[in-house]
């Protein structure tokens, strides 16, 4: 194994590596590669083909001749075979696969080389003296532990080249956890590896061709400029020679007629160099036209691809280091775009780039900036009148999508009010678009989801009514009937989504039963769909830990908190990978706290106080740490402050109350100045709701805490706080439990305490 050139071994090891991704794909290891089982046709151009499958070192085969098979096993599966059964055996063929594509570009093992030599030669004595032969395979594997870095017998000749042997010592990690899962994934780097490469060297070939084109016209210059030097020398010539002419009148005839047929020569030339020099400037101006439908290309290219849904097989990963690139791309062309007045269409495609690629890097500011722009500049388009229905059709959906994008922002800031109405021109916009170009599979989604989205706007406003009407239009926009095609898992998870919509309205309407139900059929729909989709499809990711999160605090709050439990352990390991991958995405880490917070109330309930007081300040270093960068938040001041008095609570209860004291009057404080901040309204909306009842609850846990430090007019004062809040909810609310619960809990505190 070995010995191959360069191209040949890598196209082997891609061969080798779609082969296995789609056994991967269908659930099935391999768990014995090895070279003598992969399989080359005479014909060079032929396929690869694996054969004995699973007839290595798993579990339940437990015979192994003399091969190199199990120089191939990573450490684990050579210690534990029977781990093929609880689903390690993708991962066991990642490292068997570095380990052959390392023997293909290098020709030795890449870890126990020398040992193995040294036992296939104590092996070859033995059996050539009549001996049992029988490897030492305690001591490969100390071998191959001992070695835990790759090396490489000579330097990367180029980045391309580094990136693919970063994906080989990935596979060939000892570490389980930072191995690639499967070769699926591997198979996707090497595809955007690819990419990668194409694209730069489009790039290359542009700047070359751009090079050549302006040496050419220089050398046209030149050349323009030493005849026109020609002209001025022959006139100087001519001029003397008439001179000379008039001192001898004999030679005047002869020395005109020279004259003139050189002049006429002279002439003709200088029409040849001008229609040369007019051809070359033509030639130019289609070349810098060519380089800017190029420039527009990509930026139509980037759109689709900002644009493409992540359910429909066509996934597009971007790192980060890659959004960064597209980013200075799109800064370098804006200045042009902006200063051209007829680039409309250019500018605002532009902008929407701009706004997405700042979007998918987790900077709001800057993505509001420039999604503000493009809305802004394809509501100028509409109103000008002149496009074709169909281009029309194109701005509308534009500017629905984003209204949405900037709608999605705004609710996280706590904005209701400018998300709501950002919907609304979502929702009008997104329709007419629809309308006009029905079999636009893209507009549909997004229409689909802004729907959606309206309807969870106006439930947490408490429009009922509004609510249904908004969540009913999404399986009408979404009917595979009206598609045409079976849905893509994205709009299948937006179908999921709609009927966790339906759960939370049921949950409103005190249904909770219903809501249970149907929150727990949506959870599951929208599990399976991330389950079985792209690994970066983060966003789904957090939608469905959101889903797991309000369904396990509905159970916490009405059922049973060891089911409560287990529903946020669903969300938990979601949100920590999330938060190891995207380490300032501030939603992750406000779920985060929402889930520790939920479980520290369940561990106090179970009689652990030591574990509820660790988890509430581990949810409290989440909030504080996004509310760092985002301070206005409205949503993370909120969950600080009930954060904070639940933790009072748990301090007054461990008897530090002079120390939760002030922490239960901060958070008191705090929230009240957040209420009073919001607009003034008459309307009770279930947020308003919500947060009056927190405010209740907060009041009490001061009141606790106060009566607990002895300070019984501190106390007092709280208490009759909560029953006056608790009072006018109850008013305004007809036999909710929740609010009736706590104002008996109030009005008894109270009542001891006089």
């Amino acid at each position: 194994c070995g010995g191959l050139p360069p191209e040949q071994a890598w196209r082997h090891i891609y061969e080798v590596a779609d082969a296995l991704s789609w056994l991967h794909k269908h659930g099935l290891p391999h768990g014995n590669l090895r070279p003598a089982n992969v399989l080359l046709e005479d014909d060079a151009e032929s396929s690869i083909r694996l054969t004995d499958i699973a007839q290595g070192w798993v579990g339940g085969i437990h015979h192994l001749e003399l091969t190199d098979h199990f120089v191939h096993l990573c450490p684990e599966q050579a210690e534990n075979p029977d781990g093929v059964f609880a689903g390690y055996g993708p991962s066991w063929d990642v490292y068997s696969f570095g380990v052959l594509a390392y023997r293909l570009l290098n020709g030795y093992l890449p870890r126990g080389a020398e040992m193995w030599d040294s036992e296939v030669t104590r092996a070859n004595q033995a059996a050539a003296s009549g001996l049992a032969v029988q490897i030492d395979s305690n001591a490969l594997l100390a071998a191959v532990k001992a070695q835990p870095k790759i090396v490489w017998p000579q330097a990367a000749q180029s980045k391309w080249e580094e990136r693919r042997r970063n994906i080989i010592e990935r596979a060939l990690d000892l570490n389980s956890a930072a191995r690639w899962a499967d070769m699926r994934e591997i198979v996707r780097e090497f595809e955007v590896l690819e990419g990668d490469y194409l694209l730069e060297e489009a790039r290359e070939q542009t700047v070359r061709e751009r090079q050549k084109q302006a040496k050419k016209v220089l050398t046209l210059q030149t050349t323009a400029i030493s005849l026109l030097t020609l002209v001025v020398l022959s006139v100087i010539y001519a001029f003397v020679t008439l001179r000379r002419a008039q001192k001898a009148e004999t030679t005047v005839a002869s020395i005109s007629a020279n004259h003139k047929l050189e002049t006429d020569a002279l002439g003709a030339q200088i029409t040849t160099l001008t229609g040369e020099r007019d051809v070359s400037r033509a030639a130019k101006a289609v070349a810098d036209q060519n380089l800017q439908n190029s420039q527009n290309a990509v930026d139509q290219f980037l759109t689709q691809l900002l644009q493409t849904p992540t359910g429909n097989e066509m996934e597009a990963g971007f790192s980060r280091d890659q959004l960064k690139e597209a980013l200075a791309y799109c800064m370098r062309g804006l200045p042009a775009l902006e200063e051209a007045p007829a680039l409309g269409v250019e500018r605002l495609r532009a902008y929407g780039n701009i706004g997405q690629l700042h979007l998918k890097l987790r900077d709001a500011t800057k993505a509001v900036e420039y999604l503000t722009k493009a809305r802004e500049q394809a509501a100028e388009l509409i109103a000008k009148g002149t496009a074709e229905p169909a281009q029309l059709a194109l701005y509308q959906q534009w500017l629905g999508r984003y209204s949405l994008l900037l709608s999605d922002i705004r609710g996280r800031e706590g904005r209701h009010a400018d998300s709501l109405a950002l919907l609304k021109e979502a929702t009008v916009n997104l329709d007419q678009g629809l309308a006009a170009d029905p079999k636009n599979r893209l507009a549909r989604n997004e229409c689909a989801r802004a729907w959606l989205e309206y309807g969870l706007r106006t439930l947490r406003n408490g429009d009922m009514a509004d609510s249904e009407q908004a969540l009913a239009r999404v399986p009408v926009i979404l009917d595979a009937k009206l598609i045409g095609h079976d849905l893509i898992n994205d709009e299948k998870f937006i179908l999921a989504r709609a009927k966790y919509a339906r759960g939370i309205s049921q949950r409103e309407a005190g249904k909770i039963e219903e809501a249970l139900n149907t929150l727990i059929d949506s959870v599951k729909d929208m599990g399976e769909l991330v389950l079985g989709s792209s690994p970066r499809n983060q966003e789904q990711a957090l939608l469905l830990s959101e889903a797991y999160t309000e369904l396990a605090e509905l159970i916490g709050r009405h059922f049973s908190g060891t089911d409560a439990k287990e529903a946020h352990n669903q969300a938990l390991p979601i949100l920590l990978e999330l938060n190891r991958l995207l380490p300032e995405w501030g939603e992750v880490k406000y779920l985060l706290a929402r889930n520790y917070g939920s479980l520290a109330s369940l561990a106090r309930d179970a009689g652990n106080p030591s574990e509820a007081a660790k988890k509430k300040q581990d949810a409290i270093e989440f909030v504080n740490e996004i509310l760092s960068n985002d301070p206005t938040n409205a949503r993370y001041g909120f969950l600080l402050a009930k954060l904070r008095g639940e933790y009072a609570e748990l301090m007054a209860d461990g008897g530090k109350t002079t120390a939760a004291i002030p922490i239960a009057q901060q958070a008191v404080e705090s929230l009240e100045a957040m209420i009073q901040a919001q607009p003034p309204s008459d309307k009770l909306t279930p947020e308003r709701r919500m947060w009056a009842g927190q405010l209740a609850q907060l009041y009490g846990s001061l009141g606790h805490t106060s009566e607990s430090a002895g300070k019984k007019a501190e106390a007092k004062t709280a208490f009759a706080n909560a029953v006056a809040i608790w009072e006018k909810l109850a008013a305004a609310t007809a036999n909710d439990e929740a609010v009736l619960a706590g104002l008996t809990w109030s009005k008894g505190r109270l009542a001891k305490i006089k």
